[in-house]
């Protein structure tokens, strides 16, 4: 069991829009792979789903996740084979959790489980966006046997209060 790196981010900050820039040069990419797909078809329209969708599967590994949605906090579990600990990067939003990584085939040992064949070059990310705000200091996350379990509390909680409402810090 491996902790990994948490990094709270506020929504303006600087670290989130280096991050937000980031993906938009990764998501350039993507669709520059999509059109020269289109082009090398001859310009053929009606696949630009498909060309889409190829290019982003060709620079990004976007893994399953669930999301769970408890009294007073959110858990999110990602499986994510082929990378450890040390590859990941947790950034924690008010709103949303953002797990990126790159895992190097030159990191991985021989013995190792046989994974996809293009899992180790492809860009790790995954947003999750959450339905309620968190308080991102509260955040912990730990990988273990290819699954990182994502831990963080709700900024407000709802109780009850003589069949009234009442929103209360968590």
């Amino acid at each position: 069991m491996s902790e990994v790196k948490i990094h709270q981010l506020q929504a303006e900050s600087e670290e989130a829009r280096s991050l937000a820039r980031q993906t938009d040069a990764l998501y350039e990419e993507i669709r520059l792979r999509a059109f020269l797909r289109f082009e090398a078809r001859g310009g053929l329209h009606g696949y630009d789903l498909e060309d889409w969708l190829e290019a982003e599967r060709s620079l990004i590994f976007a893994p399953p996740a669930e999301l769970a949605d408890k009294e007073d906090e959110f858990t999110i579990r990602i499986a994510a084979p082929g990378f450890d600990a040390s590859q990941m990067r947790v950034n924690v939003l008010p709103n949303a959790i953002i797990l990126d990584g790159e895992a190097a085939a030159k990191d991985r040992q021989p013995e190792e489980t046989v994974l996809p064949p293009d899992v180790s070059y492809r860009k790790l990310l995954l947003r999750v966006d959450l339905p309620a705000e968190v308080r991102t200091n509260t955040a912990k996350a730990i990988f273990e046997d290819g699954i990182l379990k994502i831990t963080v509390k709700k900024a407000a909680v709802q109780t009850e209060n003589a069949g009234h409402v009442v929103a209360a810090r968590a």
